[in-house]
């Protein structure tokens, strides 16, 4: 059975698996791109594995900070990653809860220093994120911001933008 758009026969096999066996839980998501050197193209494409297929996700720099604005930039896609993930959280409550939705749009927005980038000053780069969720469903506002919480809580992007996460990285030669 479907409900706003989720598989619940999928969702409810994850969790009774996830039951005794949590590696069900555990997952490594992996992109790949390569910079682009070429005038005129966007300056960086990733290839993202989904499924049987890959998208190719075009980035640009913003302009003004020396690109074309020619794709989004990353932070871009980082503020529809957070929107997505978001909602799918949101969105996944109210189907394990049965509640079937009418509508459901995110606003993220972020507020950005890159003063540091360049040497020139030494505020956080992140200000602030802000996420608004409107929905329609036939719920209590008591329910809404049960949902709001939960969502928080439980959001694996949320929990990446609020909690420090280790971190590795490597620069190598060719």
């Amino acid at each position: 059975m479907r409900l706003n758009n989720l598989d619940l026969d999928v969702l409810a096999g994850v969790m009774e698996r996830g039951r005794s066996d949590d590696a069900v839980f555990r997952l490594r998501k992996r992109v790949e791109g390569r910079w682009s050197f070429e005038a005129g193209q966007p300056a960086f494409t990733a290839s993202i594995q989904h499924g049987s297929t890959s998208t190719d996700l075009q980035v640009d720099v913003a302009p003004g900070f020396g690109g074309q604005g020619l794709a989004p930039d990353p932070l871009q896609y980082m503020l529809a990653g957070l929107a997505a993930c978001y909602a799918a959280t949101l969105v996944t409550i109210a189907a394990t809860e049965g509640v079937e939705l009418d509508d459901l749009s995110v606003v993220a927005e972020q507020d950005v220093n890159v003063a540091a980038v360049y040497d020139l000053g030494d505020s956080p780069l992140m200000e602030q994120i802000r996420v608004s969720v409107t929905v329609a469903a036939d719920v209590d506002d008591v329910t809404l911001g049960r949902w709001q919480d939960e969502a928080r809580a439980k959001c694996p992007f949320v929990y990446t933008v609020t909690n420090p996460i280790p971190l590795t990285t490597t620069v190598e030669r060719i």
